[in-house]
This record gives C-alpha cells, structure tokens and sequence, in this order.
C-alpha cells in the first residue's frame, strides 16, 4: 500500500495525541501530575526530538514511551519526505506520459488526414480534392457513407489507381512508417505496462508493418492494402462488421 503525504502526517499527529494522552493519564511517569497541555507539549517536543530537558519521564514505561515515539517521528518524518518526494515524481511522470498521448493522438490524426486526402486524390485524380469534404470524411459516419453511395465506385477507383509509382501511394505508405514510428517511441516513453494495452498497440504496430510491406502492383496486395484502410477509417471489422470504435484512440485513453 502506498502512503500519501497527507496519511503520513495525519499518523503523525495521531501518534503525538496518543502519546500525549499516555504521558496525561498514566500515574508516575513524571515526578508531579501534568495537565493535558504539558503532556501535548512534551509529547510535541519528543517526537521531533527537540528534548528541552524541562520536562523528564522518571519511570520505566514513560522513558519506553518517550524512547518510542522518538524513534517513530525520525521513521514517520523519513516516510513523510518519500511520499512527498514520490508524489512530485508521480506528478511529473503523468505530465509526461498525457503529453505523450496527446502527440501521438496528434500525429494520428494527422494521418488519417492525409490517408484521406489521398484517397480522394486517387478516387478521382482528374479532380482537385476539397478541404471541407476532407475533414468531413475523417467523421465515421460520412466517411463510410461517401465510398458506399455509388456502390462504392469511388473505392474500387482507388484500389485500381493504387500503384508503387503513384506518388499519393507513397504518401500512403510512407504515412504508415511514419504512424508506426510514433507508436512505437509512444510505447517506451509512456513506459506502457499494462498487459492488454501493450497487447493491443504491439498488434496495431505489427498490422500497420504488414500494410507497408504490400506490393500495390499487384492486385490482390491492392485490395488487401484498401480493406486495411477500411477497417481503420471506417471503424470495421472484417468479421463482425463495424465496432463504433478506435482502437488505437482506446488504446492510447486507458493508459
């Protein structure tokens, strides 16, 4: 169980109400019965080991007491200085690992800009790309709507003009390479060790690695490449259909 500086300090103070009230209420620990305050006094005095010497247990029990709440302060002081001090690091280290979401989640969509704009390119690469439709194709809903409309003409446009040679097919690609490098320093510098989530970004990395090892001049690696394509931007899975989920987004919010 980890201690937070509060609990420490609160155990702190317990332990000087519990020894106060020992030093108060037990007989003969000093030469003269002590009001409650002088007991506090002392009790303070002891566990931060001032020892003023104005105040003195003369039997056996109040010298074990006093001998014990002593030691217990350095020991709960030197707790209390650690909490602090892991905490501050705890702090820094959330800092640290939600700027590394917050870049990667940039640098995704980022790419999904770019996928999209260059399937637009290819589905129709006669035609100026629009910045509007762009952005509003990165939404789910609309993105699968529009390549579905013409009985999806438009997607198997770009399939067909997929090519080694293409430059937007190279964007693709080298998009990929990009997006791949950047979950894989998100993976050690977040220091991710939470098993399934590891599970799930070591599994995108490696699908991600086998779309840029597709040869997109060869027909069936070019509906392979597209149906990868598609399972990301429109949230789908080959086998059950669509999700309503990012995996990667998921991935990157449990941590």
């Amino acid at each position: 169980m980890k201690l937070t500086p509060i609990q420490v300090f609160l155990s702190y103070l317990l332990l000087i109400l519990i020894c106060a009230t020992l030093y108060c209420f037990v007989p003969n620990i000093f030469s003269a019965d002590i009001t409650f305050g002088n007991s506090l006094y002392f009790s303070v005095v002891t566990i931060t080991t001032l020892g003023y010497g104005d105040l003195s247990p003369i039997s056996d029990f109040g010298k074990a007491i006093a001998s014990l709440e002593a030691l217990l302060g350095i020991v709960l002081m030197g707790v209390f200085l650690f909490a602090v001090t892991n905490q501050l690091i705890e702090k820094q280290e959330r800092k640290r690992i939600d700027a590394a979401k917050e870049n990667l989640k940039a640098q995704y969509n980022a790419w999904k800009r770019d996928v999209v704009f260059s399937l637009l390119f290819l589905a129709e690469p006669g035609k100026g790309v629009s910045s509007e439709l762009a952005e509003n194709l990165l939404k789910v809903d609309e993105f699968k709507n529009y390549f579905k409309e013409d009985e999806s003409k438009r997607w198997y446009a770009i399939t067909n003009n997929l090519s080694n040679n293409s430059y937007h097919s190279n964007e693709l690609i080298h998009g990929l390479e990009n997006l791949q490098h950047h979950i894989e320093v998100f993976i050690i510098t977040a220091r991710v060790d939470q098993a399934e989530v590891l599970k799930q970004l070591t599994r995108y990395v490696n699908h991600l690695r086998s779309l840029r090892r597709r040869d997109l001049d060869e027909y069936d690696d070019q509906k392979g490449f597209m149906r990868d394509i598609w399972t990301v931007l429109a949230q789908w899975d080959l086998s059950s259909g669509p999700h309503g989920k990012d995996i990667l987004l998921d991935s990157i919010d449990k941590i």
